[in-house]
Formats: C-alpha cells, sequence, structure tokens
C-alpha cells in the first residue's frame, strides 16, 4: 500500500509471515529491488519509469514480469492518484524432498534409485570404463615384458578398486545427508589419491572384518570349524555398520568395535534388515552374472553388462547402508565434531 509518499509492507497477521529481502517484518518501507515473500512467492520492486506513488496509473507504465511460473493475478484496483510499481513475481522453488525418515518405507527406493536423473548414464559409462580398465590390465601382459606387464597389471587393478570404493563411499555419504541424487564419479587426482588411498581403506575394512577368521584358520594349531565360520559370519554381519561409519567419518578410527558395535546394538532390527537385503542383493548379482555367463556369449557385450550389473547391486547396496544412518541419526548418536 501507498502510504506518506512510499510504498509500505504490512503483515495482517499472516501464518507463515512476511519476508523482505528474508527478513521478518510487521511494517516496513519497500524500496526499489527489495524482494517480498509472502509463502512460496516472491515479489521483487522494479519501478520503470514511475514518476512517485504521488503520480497517475497512466503515466506509471507498470509491467508484470512473471518468472519460472505464471502466477495468476487479480485485476488491479483503480487508484487515483498512486501508481502501482511494475514487480517480478516468481515461485520459489521448494527444496528436494529427501527419501522417507522411516528406514523400511525408503528401502523399496533404494531398488529404483540408480536410475534416477542422470544415474543411469553414470552406471553405463562407469561398466564401460572398468571394462575398459579391465582389457588393458590383460593385454598388458601380452604386450610387456613380465616384470613391467605384472606391475602395470596390478598398478591398474588397485586404481579400479580403491576408484570404485571411493565413489561407492560417496553414495553412501550423501545418503545419508538426505541427498536423492546419485553422486558423480570422483575427479581424478592422480593414481595415488585417487586409486592407492582409496585401496588401503577398503583393504583396512576388510582386514578389520575378515582378518580375524582369516588368521584363526590360517595359523591356529588345531582351527574349530564351529569357530572359524562363526568368525567370518561375524565379520561379514560387521562388515556393512563398519563401512556405513567409514564413509560418513571419512576417518579409519571409524571402524574401531566400540563405535561399530555400539551402532549396531542401537538399531538392531533395521541392521538386520540391512544385512539380509545386502545378502539378498550379493546372492542374486551372482546367480544373474552366472546366467549371463551360460547363455549370454557375446564379445564385450556380456563383460559390460555384467559389469553393469555389478555397480547397479553395489550402488543400490550402498545406499541401503546410507539410508540406515539418515533414518537413525538420531538413534546412532555419531559424534561427528572431530571429523
Amino acid at each position: 500500500m501507498a502510504k506518506d509518499g512510499a510504498w509500505v509492507v504490512k503483515d495482517l497477521g499472516s501464518t507463515n509471515g512476511t519476508l523482505l529481502d528474508g527478513t521478518p517484518v510487521r511494517e516496513s518501507a519497500w524500496q526499489r529491488g527489495q524482494t517480498l515473500r509472502l509463502g512460496e512467492v516472491e515479489i521483487v520492486f522494479t519501478p520503470e519509469s514511475a514518476p512517485s506513488p504521488e503520480g497517475s496509473a497512466a503515466a506509471a507504465g507498470t509491467r508484470l514480469h512473471t518468472v519460472a511460473a505464471e502466477v495468476p493475478l487479480p485485476p488491479p484496483m483503480p487508484s487515483a492518484g498512486v501508481a502501482v510499481p511494475a514487480v517480478r513475481i516468481r515461485v520459489a522453488r521448494k527444496p528436494a524432498a529427501g527419501p522417507p525418515r522411516s528406514f523400511f518405507a525408503a528401502i523399496p527406493g533404494a531398488f529404483v534409485f540408480p536410475f534416477r536423473r542422470s544415474g543411469l548414464v553414470l552406471l553405463i559409462s562407469g561398466a564401460v570404463f572398468f571394462v575398459g580398465l579391465n582389457f588393458t590390465q590383460r593385454m598388458a601382459g601380452f604386450v610387456l615384458p613380465f616384470g613391467i606387464g605384472l606391475f602395470f597389471a596390478v598398478g591398474i587393478a588397485i586404481f579400479c578398486s580403491g576408484y570404485l570404493f571411493a565413489f561407492l563411499k560417496s553414495i553412501i555419504a550423501t545418503t545419508a545427508q538426505g541427498d536423492e541424487e546419485m553422486p558423480d564419479w570422483p575427479e581424478y587426482n592422480g593414481w595415488v589419491e585417487s586409486g592407492l588411498g582409496p585401496f588401503f581403506e577398503m583393504l583396512a575394512v576388510f582386514v578389520v572384518c575378515l582378518g580375524p577368521g582369516y588368521c584363526y584358520e590360517r595359523f591356529a594349531h588345531d582351527p574349530q570349524a564351529w569357530l572359524t565360520w562363526t568368525l567370518f559370519i561375524g565379520g561379514l554381519a560387521y562388515l556393512p555398520m563398519a563401512l556405513l561409519a567409514l564413509a560418513v567419518y571419512d576417518n579409519l578410527v571409524a571402524l574401531n568395535p566400540v563405535l561399530v558395535l555400539l551402532s549396531i546394538a542401537r538399531a538392531p532390527v533395521e541392521y538386520a534388515v540391512t544385512c539380509l537385503v545386502l545378502g539378498f542383493l550379493v546372492f542374486s548379482l551372482g546367480e544373474a552374472t552366472q546366467w549371463l555367463r551360460e547363455n549370454v556369449d557375446v564379445p564385450g557385450v556380456t563383460s559390460v553388462v555384467g559389469e553393469f550389473l555389478a555397480l547397479y547391486t553395489l550402488t543400490v547396496v550402498m545406499r541401503v547402508a546410507g539410508l540406515l544412518y539418515y533414518a537413525k541419526e538420531d538413534r546412532l548418536n555419531w559424534n561427528l565434531r572431530g571429523k
């Protein structure tokens, strides 16, 4: 409204309040260029050739500019001697909704998560990329001398494993923050940072989880089968939470048993379901890969499809692990201040 020769914004007790340039106001002058927010609608004050609030509406040359969405407007109220300011109205975009906070309700969405937005492109490009690196690794053994070829092949294998592990960690981390989009493949920052570093993180996870069972089976004088199986099964049950903690904390200290075991105890039902889903996915991947090898024999295509299925399965597995933290963040009560 016009008041004392100026345009004034006044809140009349609205539920959501009135914001002027992001600041809640009860009554304030509305200056040129300031943005008035009413619920999800933003109005920008941009008078064009308007002489003043005392001038005529006809001389003001007012216009309404719509940005990003068409907003129906009521016809202007006639007002003698008062110019209506030209405004731009735009609808504020709602922030992207995250997955449901209920862990069980969010699980079905994990299976379609790899196909959202650019996810399919990321998986296909990743499958082609890794198949190409594997082919290069095999060719190195034939083309290069034995020692050099072996060194080159091992270097490629380490890079592939580490680079993929870094990508899987990013899926867990972004999911744990409530993100609904697939993260991009990590940027290449050199063989050590992009390959070797994540590879040793992956190796540490498997050593902590499966190392006790392996050491007992390998070095015990008279290993008992039941104890060997208990250690290996316990290590596999320990692995998902250890991987989740490593991805969220981004620190190997997160692998310590105190943090991991307490976290499992704080969400036992959800964690048991997580392990069952992960086991089902890994078993299904093995069956699908075996069927593919036996029934599809097209050079190149079989490898790419198999790699795609593996990436899809791993993406869903990491998504489910991240959803566990996202849904049970308060119960897990991880202290990330020192991260």
